[in-house]
């Protein structure tokens, strides 16, 4: 029976090659596997639920691989929320947003569980998987919902009214089917019915709340079974269910009665683990882990205390296997934490990034406190940087990383701790103590935009000061007023110019402050000015980011498009004045119209062209001047984890672009690589290069604007065309009268412009 009343689309089952057509473009996808919130065992291995994807290792050695499976892999979201493996042997992995996917260990094979993702609900969370024979129970947001396991379908409505107690669509965390009586612990109270009538009856289920029972609260966060009764952890304590009574269940911890709310439970032969935490102004704080055993169901010891834990599982041994809030799984053994993170960002958050000189990415994780991560391009590796291995570094909010383009040097500014030099493995603090910047109050220094400008010295945005344009180095450093009003004193991105001007965005979010753009330029007089959110275009309330391209125009990505300083030697000619500005405009299906999306942040390649993230439609990837749309990617039609765009980084060495989320980094490989400035052996791939295909012939190894010849042996010209102007090309296997060539092998010449250059490769071409 299918799944009806709340979930109205039909089932949606796709295998794994479905996912596998985006990695024919490269993507990657890296996401931080730090959280986890569910873990379930399968022999001696542990799958682990995690928001940033699922992973799997051995307990029993879990020094061994770590394997580790993402969107690109075939989960359906890599925000995950549970995990569990039914009795033959799948994986079930529920995500924050409903998905369920199903993976087959042995076999590779994914199927997928759409239905409670594509509801109209507001919130759709899977929050526990229960099997109950050849039924698999899930816990939702909203409801109950059967599935059979053997038909792989929903085989009952879901159930939306669990009594006359409880709201109708009362969130579910947990299930327990005993006797055949199915528990449920919801957000609202405990439901539980006979399994064999029509569940999705109301009348047939039944309720303890506080109106009718000794619940000192409400919400339910567990059930388990143990020692022949049913044991339930509410926010308030524990009861229990025995002999056909609900009573309090109050052990004994160090002579006093045990009434701290309780989160997860779990048992292993005669023992009865379960995890408490102290509940502060809505804050789960104090997590500790206590045990009863069998022999005396009156008395729990203390055995764990310190870590935040998501979900708590045991093995055979009484080792306890727990999803920690931010340590990954650890192995609680012999009184030992054993920590098992597969290597990651310590967050999945990418406020800022940025690409160093020797190519490897450097990104910072903003509000959410995680520090700074480093993306070695070389090794596929992440280092982390925060006071858990720094401690001196005061805090871990950093909102700006900056790669220095002259030197090994890379800085990261610090929201409080001022502005940190990372420069090979040593790492220096700078705040008002030891430099000229100056602090909000005390010692609460806030360091926002980094940049370098064209003869190398460094600038920094030293927010909340009188005078907070700084050029940090060379030494003694300056410190200036922002132009036109001193009042000003929060920029939060900045970008220079060839003309060494500081644009500098204004922060939407300070009440009664001026926002728009600050240029400013210490070598004119006035210095600079403000230009308002209506001076940037029509309808503009804001401006989020600003970047200077490679022909040195001005983009300012605002909530209503993007506006384009063409020519910002104006304000040098003409000083303290306003700039024109032009708004960009997009030809796509033969008309060309203005873009209004609300654009967070804006990245220029080595080609030129734009990258353009915005708040909630996923990326644009526009030609040079903006009027041509290239490519759109978002979370329908590509690996995208989020369709909020946080930062774009797009690197010149390899043409690698790095899109910044909420929800993890994803990566494309593109051909805006800088040019050679001298020619080499191109090389080209693949090779052999099969027509006609699914791919195209990449020509690697060119100068800068090149025109590319391909020859046959005997030297007759088969196709011409110009390389979009960096190092690399593609052909599609085509001559110049659209025909695919013959099988043979080909001559490829890249040249420049005056021919002063030449590049020469070869290609072995098969025609199917």
């Amino acid at each position: 029976m299918r799944l009806k009343t709340i979930l109205l689309v039909s089932l949606s089952f796709i295998s794994c090659s479905a996912f596998n057509v985006f990695t024919q473009q490269k993507w990657e996808i890296y996401t931080s596997f730090r959280e986890v919130k569910s873990v379930s065992l399968q022999g001696n291995k542990v799958w682990a639920a995690s928001t940033g994807g699922l992973f799997s290792f051995d307990y029993t050695n879990p020094s061994a691989t770590i394997s580790k499976l993402t969107s690109l892999d075939g989960l359906q979201s890599n925000d995950l929320s549970s995990v569990t493996v039914s009795m033959d042997g799948r994986v079930w992995a529920g995500a924050s947003d409903g998905s369920i996917s199903v993976y087959n260990p042995a076999t590779g094979v994914w199927r997928q569980i759409s239905d409670i993702r594509a509801s109209a609900e507001p919130s759709r969370r899977i929050n526990a998987f229960y099997q109950y024979n050849n039924l698999m129970f899930f816990s939702t947001e909203f409801c109950i919902v059967k599935f059979s396991i053997p038909q792989f379908q929903f085989v009952d409505q879901p159930y939306i009214s669990l009594g006359p107690l409880l709201p109708i669509k009362s969130p579910v965390y947990d299930i327990l089917v005993l006797n055949d009586t199915i528990w449920a612990a919801t957000k609202n109270g405990i439901a539980y019915a006979n399994i064999n009538t029509n569940l999705p009856i109301q009348s047939n289920w039944r309720n303890y709340t506080t109106n009718n029972s000794v619940l000192n609260r409400n919400l339910i966060n567990c059930i388990e079974k143990f020692s022949g009764a049913i044991y339930f952890g509410t926010d308030s304590g524990m009861v229990r269910y025995e002999n056909a009574t609900l009573v309090k269940y109050e052990p004994l911890v160090n002579g006093q009665p045990f009434t701290d709310p309780v989160y997860r439970m779990t048992v292993v032969g005669n023992d009865f683990y379960f995890s408490a935490y102290n509940n502060l102004d809505g804050y789960k704080v104090n997590f500790r882990i206590f045990k009863v055993s069998s022999s005396n169901i009156n008395l729990a010891e203390l055995v764990y205390t310190g870590l935040e834990v998501n979900s708590m599982e045991s093995d055979a041994q009484g080792d306890l296997i727990l999803g920690t809030a931010g340590n990954g799984v650890d192995i609680f053994r012999n009184g030992q934490n054993n920590f098992i993170i597969p290597n990651g960002p310590n967050s999945n958050v990418f406020q800022d990034m940025s690409i160093d000189i020797n190519g490897d990415l450097w990104a910072v994780s903003g509000g959410v406190n995680a520090g700074i991560y480093k993306f070695d391009v070389e090794s596929k590796t992440w280092k982390n940087y925060s006071t858990e291995q720094y401690p001196w570094m005061r805090g871990n909010d950093f909102r700006h990383i900056y790669g220095s383009k002259f030197n090994n040097t890379v800085w990261a500014g610090g929201f409080g701790t001022g502005l940190l030099r990372i420069s090979g493995d040593s790492l220096t603090l700078f705040n008002n103590e030891n430099s000229c910047l100056q602090p909000f109050e005390g010692n609460f220094t806030l360091a926002e935009g980094i940049e370098e400008d064209n003869s190398g010295n460094l600038w920094v945005i030293n927010r909340a000061s009188i005078v907070p344009i700084v050029k940090f180095i060379p030494e003694p450093c300056l410190a200036y007023p922002t132009p036109q009003n001193q009042t000003v004193t929060t920029m939060i991105y900045m970008a220079i110019d060839k003309f060494r001007t500081k644009w500098m965005t204004l922060p939407p979010d300070l009440p009664n402050s001026p926002r728009g753009v600050v240029y400013f330029n210490e070598n004119i007089n006035p210095q600079g000015a403000i230009i308002s959110p209506a001076q940037l275009g029509a309808n503009i309330g804001t401006a989020n980011h600003v970047v200077v391209d490679r022909n040195g125009e001005v983009w300012v990505a605002t909530d209503n498009g993007i506006s384009i300083i063409r020519n910002p030697q104006q304000v040098i000619n003409n000083p303290g004045s306003i700039p024109f500005t032009e708004k960009m405009r997009i030809i796509e299906g033969g008309l060309s119209t203005p873009l209004t999306e609300n654009v967070q942040f804006v990245a220029v390649d080595a080609l030129n062209n734009k990258w353009i993230g915005t708040v909630s439609s996923g990326l644009l990837y526009v030609s040079p001047d903006g009027s041509t749309l290239l490519a759109r990617y978002n979370v329908s039609n590509s690996p995208l984890t989020d369709n909020r765009i946080l930062s774009i980084i797009v690197s010149p060495k390899t043409g690698v672009a790095y899109f910044g989320t909420q929800k993890g980094l994803v990566s494309l490989q593109t051909i805006a690589v800088e040019p050679l400035s001298e020619c080499g052996k191109i090389t080209a791939g693949p090779n052999p290069f099969e027509i006609p295909g699914n791919t195209t012939l990449k020509i690697d190894g060119l100068v800068a604007e090149s025109t590319v010849k391909i020859l046959s042996v005997s030297g007759t010209l088969v196709a011409e065309f110009q390389s979009p102007g960096g190092r690399i090309a593609e052909w599609d296997g085509r001559d110049m009268n659209g025909n695919y060539v013959s099988s043979g092998v080909y001559i490829i010449a890249g040249y420049n412009k005056d021919a002063s250059k030449v590049c020469t490769g070869k290609v072995a071409v098969i025609r199917k």
